[in-house]
């Protein structure tokens, strides 16, 4: 007695040739739209998805994260001017913290623990020096760098006093973007300005804070290699944001010298002593200050004193801060007879606004 025949499934391979026989047919005999073929399913066409060449579309499996999508940097500076020239030379996505909140005055500031905290917590940290910020200078003394790249203002523009900061950088040679065991960051080159002097409001001279750039650069780079995440994609991108940034740097102080030429020579009076850099490099005079010591009342001889700097140097304003009481500045003006005008040293957080503002009231207020 013969078995009756035992039907047997084909083959995945059988199946997947007569789908795509079938699908081959249907395309030749019709223009239409796409058309369901009963049995052609996914699992059928697994192999033909895995051999797909290059030109086919992608998988739905999310792509592989390149470096350059993962490469983001924690950074910390201490005042507002500082964020927009840091900001710029970051990889997208990273993060600026300013420890001083816009409105205080950058003299006696008290950093809170949460501020140190954040500081000790991140990748960057760009702060002034020259004894602007004692307790971030204490807190980089005493703690390691590790992990993290540190770039002194001061420093990096050749301005730090060796025995302040404990001669941190003796001995060490600095190439292009030379990185000591403290972590700090420094490229040395002929426009350092090796001079002396204690003002520590570098950032109001924009020749100054063009020099800082290179050295923010070559700190980014560093943050960046320590995690393993720097690449030929990351060098061209951090070159090009750098000289967009000197670019535009440039330019600010390319238009403080032409909007200033012809007030070369005249004199200022301002509230503190914040604007003497700016001065000198624009050939200003700055004929008296109000406050020579940050929180302490000017005695009645200082003001007697200034009104005669302002009589002798023929002074055409004063210039007060947002930062500070202003009622003793305008008592000054209105005795002695000059007009009253703001120039903010700390600014929001943007560094080219301030320095424009700054600009159109010195133009403004010095007119005779």
């Amino acid at each position: 007695m013969s078995m009756p025949a035992v039907k047997t499934k084909p083959a995945a391979s059988d199946s997947r040739r007569a789908c795509l026989a079938l699908t081959a047919t249907i395309a030749l005999a019709t223009t239409a739209g796409s058309i369901a073929l009963p049995g052609c399913t996914a699992r059928d066409d697994d192999d033909a998805v895995a051999n797909k060449s290059p030109s086919s579309e992608p998988s739905s499996a999310a792509p592989a994260t390149s470096a350059s999508q993962t490469a983001t940097l924690n950074a910390v500076v201490t005042i507002p001017p500082l964020k927009s020239l840091v900001e710029p030379l970051l990889p997208a996505g990273s993060s600026v913290r300013m420890l001083m909140a816009p409105g205080r005055s950058e003299h006696g500031y008290e950093f809170t623990p949460g501020d140190l905290a954040a500081m000790g917590g991140s990748d960057l940290v760009v702060w002034v020096g020259l004894g602007l910020e004692p307790q971030v200078d204490a807190f980089i003394a005493r703690r390691a760098a590790g992990t993290q790249v540190r770039v002194s203002f001061a420093d990096a523009v050749g301005l730090s006093d060796p025995a302040a900061a404990g001669d941190a950088h003796a001995g060490h040679d600095h190439g292009e973007a030379g990185h000591d065991e403290h972590g700090h960051a420094h490229v040395h080159t002929d426009a350092c300005e090796h001079a002396a002097g204690s003002d520590p409001h570098l950032w109001v001279d924009p020749v100054l804070v063009k020099q800082l750039v290179p050295n923010v650069q070559a700190a980014v780079q560093h943050a960046l290699e320590k995690r393993g995440q720097w690449n030929a994609e990351r060098r061209t991108a951090l070159a090009q944001a750098a000289e967009q940034l000197l670019t535009r740097i440039d330019a600010i102080d390319a238009t403080y010298r032409e909007r200033l030429a012809p007030f070369k020579g005249r004199a200022m009076v301002t509230h503190h002593a914040a604007f003497a850099r700016l001065a000198d490099r624009y050939g200003l005079k700055v004929a008296a200050v109000i406050r020579n010591i940050e929180g302490a009342e000017p005695e009645a001889g200082k003001i007697a004193e200034v009104v005669r700097a302002i009589e002798r140097e023929k002074a055409s304003a004063i210039f007060i801060e947002p930062q500070f009481d202003a009622s003793l500045a305008r008592r000054i003006a209105a005795q002695a007879g000059v007009r009253v005008a703001t120039l903010d040293p700390l600014g929001s957080g943007d560094w080219f606004v301030m320095m424009n503002a700054n600009l159109d009231e010195l133009t403004k207020a010095m007119v005779p």
